[in-house]
């Protein structure tokens, strides 16, 4: 298409900015709130939009709006313009102000823990000037996140954002799970197969999550069963109160709770669960232009992997 097509077509970054927000917020009435714009205005935008490209991008239903079949790819396209744009702004103003920006990073629970503090602290050494925003989130909000822009980069386990379309992975160590409890709980001297610890009290993460499938495979492999007594979680957080409580056994990646490990609150018990090792890496957009402020902070995520893997 000629650039004189679209000049004629009238699409505007107005236009493309609703619709990326509204597929990311899921409603005119949340989009229209994140863009200080009226939902009638909002609601305006977007039927103009679809009246300039012919083609319906939304559904609307009882719980809010979904993009279309035919909406997907163009949507796609307008969260990469967005994103850019933003990225763009974001550069011009690190350059006008001489300041050094913010980098927006999405975490899943192995690199929140482990390697990304780290790199936090480095960061601030090296480069005082930037500023770090960190969000947890599912695989799936994550990969949506990131192709609006909402993040820079996302860093964690690499399945399945790996498989998911438009992203780039750059993989950094090899990741393993083990199973942790109190020192004082039944369990905690533990050294026979994972099929004996199917009826007790576990932590797990959510179903949705690929290290969730990973584990019920491995049990299906010791006793064709699964365990039934599960509390899912996955933040930090709640999840080492969870666990020092002292009912529960958890599956945890190899990074977390290093210091109650090293000062006996909690014990990693001798039991194998097997294919639950994978790569742990940094996931960008395919083609997409970083700010410097996070090329730092994926300079500083190298570095501590390598000091990980030397340790």
């Amino acid at each position: 298409m000629r650039s004189s097509d679209l000049l004629s077509r009238q699409i505007r970054l107005r236009h493309m900015i609703v619709a990326a927000t509204i597929a990311h917020r899921g409603s005119i009435r949340e989009a229209s709130a994140v863009l200080y714009l009226t939902q009638p205005a909002a609601s305006r935008t977007l039927a103009e939009l679809e009246r300039i490209l012919g083609v319906r991008l939304f559904d609307r239903g009882p719980k809010g709006m979904t993009v279309t079949a035919a909406g997907a790819p163009l949507v796609t396209h307008m969260q990469l313009v967005t994103s850019e744009v933003g990225s763009l702004l974001r550069h011009a103003d690190e350059i006008v102000s001489g300041r050094r920006g913010e980098v927006r990073v999405g975490t899943l629970l192995a690199g929140s823990a482990d390697i990304l503090p780290a790199a936090v602290f480095e960061v601030s050494r090296r480069h005082p000037g930037v500023g770090v925003a960190i969000s947890e989130g599912t695989p799936d909000r994550l990969h949506e996140d990131l192709m609006s822009g909402q993040v820079d980069f996302v860093v964690g386990r690499v399945t399945p954002l790996a498989s998911m379309p438009g992203v780039d992975v750059e993989p950094l160590y090899d990741d393993d799970v083990h199973v942790v409890c109190t020192s004082n709980h039944p369990r905690s001297a533990h050294r026979g197969s994972l099929a004996e610890l199917v009826d007790d009290a576990w932590i797990l993460p959510p179903r949705d999550t690929s290290l969730r499938h990973q584990i019920e495979a491995a049990f299906i492999r010791a006793c064709s069963r699964t365990p039934g007594n599960v509390t899912e979680c996955v933040a930090p957080v709640p999840l080492r109160a969870l666990v020092l409580r002292g009912e529960h056994l958890a599956v945890v990646p190899s990074g977390i709770f290093v210091d109650d490990l090293e000062r006996d609150a909690l014990v990693s018990l001798q039991v194998t669960i097997e294919g639950t090792s994978v790569p742990v890496g940094m996931i960008t957009r395919s083609g997409g232009q970083l700010p410097s402020s996070a090329h730092a902070l994926m300079d500083a995520l190298r570095d501590s992997a390598r000091a990980r893997q030397e340790a």
